[in-house]
């Protein structure tokens, strides 16, 4: 049906036209975004002069409708002025208190606008803190009966799998774990809202897989695809497919493309920053199979993505990409110094894991080109600089100490398996010591 015009609207909502007229309109306006907006200006007109309007039949669907939508309108809006509130308090006690005590803080508008909040927050203590004010809401709400006991279990299962992730992002590995268990065990009581698992495992993926347990995050990814290709959300399922691209790059590039392959076709093309991470994930596991010229292919045409892309991080990982590819096609130089530049955003940003990983990358390319001294000089930065140096652990400290050693002395290199098992010691350990120092093994 084509949309309605100003007067149709006007005619049909004002009790006129016959019945299949008007429920053509009906069905019309309950899909139609556009024509339902004119429509909530001509009921406001209306209800003016008749307050209490009601129509017969599908019609009145969608004055219910209408309805609905100014109310949760509105509803997001007080939540969106309330919160402003809730910052402007001058300790995190009286912020709590007050969304303890605000009946406009027990809305599902407010939950999700600090859920919003808590995702995006780069500080794990602030993402602590905004769980707690999304969990008093669902408190409250529940305790005024505006929700069931198992949408309450579904709304606390968003957010500790929410903090889980934020646990995560700071390498607080026990704490996610717990957090992983906490939402696990509340949508076991939850309504079986397929969406809320498929983003527990996500997560999930996302932890075991830093952790190392790369078999086991392919794992709960599967559950995870399964889940949205049953659901046909096609854009969810690409995204899951980028995410396991993510995992293989390095262990396993080719099933690594295969998964980026799946999910071109899946990614929304207004979703710039899906696409940006695939093509880079792309030139990354080209790189990597020693195809360096098609990795050049990619990552040229996702150039005016990368440079317009607000995620500073992403930005960053382009540039170290950029420099891989250097190395690859041999202007080895140029790599050098594109690789210490990467270094210095990554401290700049305070992206220290990033720091020390790419450290001990760059530690590896010296080592294979034989020069020493340039591995030397890389260990001394991450024992010296500053910032790298004021939260590194003793543990971690040693391990670059050892390095130093062998690359001053001219011993045997360090064997490449060696070093694929310190890059995965950094990835989970680079915070806190692990249980058990990691032994460094030399070519033989």
């Amino acid at each position: 049906m084509s949309h309605l015009g100003l007067e149709a609207l006007r005619r049909i909502l004002g009790g006129e036209g016959g019945p299949r007229e008007r429920e053509s309109a009906a069905d019309h306006l309950l899909s139609c975004d556009r024509c339902r907006l004119q429509a909530t200006t001509l009921v406001d007109e209306l209800r003016t002069k008749s307050p209490g309007l009601r129509r017969e039949g599908p019609l009145q669907l969608v004055l219910d409708l209408i309805e609905r939508e100014r109310q949760s309108g509105v509803e997001s809006l007080v939540a969106f002025a309330e919160r402003t509130e809730v910052r402007r308090l001058p300790s995190r006690r009286s912020q709590r208190d007050r969304v303890r005590m605000t009946k406009a803080c027990h809305t599902i508008a407010f939950f999700k606008l600090v859920l919003a909040e808590l995702k995006e927050e780069p500080s794990w203590d602030e993402a602590e803190f905004l769980a707690s004010l999304a969990l008093l809401a669902v408190e409250a709400m529940s305790q005024r009966q505006q929700i069931t006991q198992a949408s309450s279990n579904d709304l606390q299962a968003e957010v500790w799998t929410a903090v889980a992730n934020a646990r995560r992002l700071a390498a607080e590995w026990k704490r996610a774990d717990q957090a992983l268990a906490n939402a696990e065990r509340h949508l076991k009581e939850g309504t079986g809202e397929p969406f809320l698992k498929a983003g527990l495992l996500s997560i999930t993926a996302s932890t075991l897989a830093e952790m190392g347990h790369e078999s086991r995050a392919l794992d709960a990814l599967e559950g995870c695809r399964a889940i949205y290709q049953n659901l046909s959300e096609w854009a969810l399922l690409g995204r899951t497919l980028v995410q396991k691209a993510n995992i293989l790059v390095e262990t396993d590039p080719s099933e690594g493309l295969v998964a980026l392959d799946h999910a071109a076709p899946l990614i929304p093309g207004e979703d710039s920053y899906l696409t940006l991470l695939a093509e880079l994930l792309r030139a990354r596991c080209l790189i990597e199979l020693q195809e360096p010229t098609a990795a050049l292919q990619v990552f040229q045409r996702s150039s005016p993505l990368l440079i317009g892309n607000p995620r500073i991080r992403l930005r960053i990982r382009g540039r170290f990409t950029c420099a891989l590819l250097l190395d690859a096609l041999d202007s080895k130089q140029q790599a050098e110094r594109l690789f210490d530049d990467v270094v210095d955003r990554d401290i700049e940003h305070e992206l220290y894991k990033d720091a020390f990983l790419d450290l001990l990358y760059l530690y590896g390319v010296h080592v294979k080109a034989g020069h020493g001294d340039k591995a030397a000089r890389v260990c001394r930065r991450a024992l010296t600089d500053p910032a790298l140096s004021g939260i590194a652990h003793d543990q971690l400290r040693a391990v670059w100490t050892q390095l130093l050693e062998t690359a001053t002395a001219q011993k045997q290199p360090v064997s490449p398996d060696s070093l694929k098992d310190l890059r995965q010691y950094v990835n989970v350990y680079w915070k806190s010591p692990a249980p058990v120092a990691p032994e460094i093994a030399f070519r033989g």
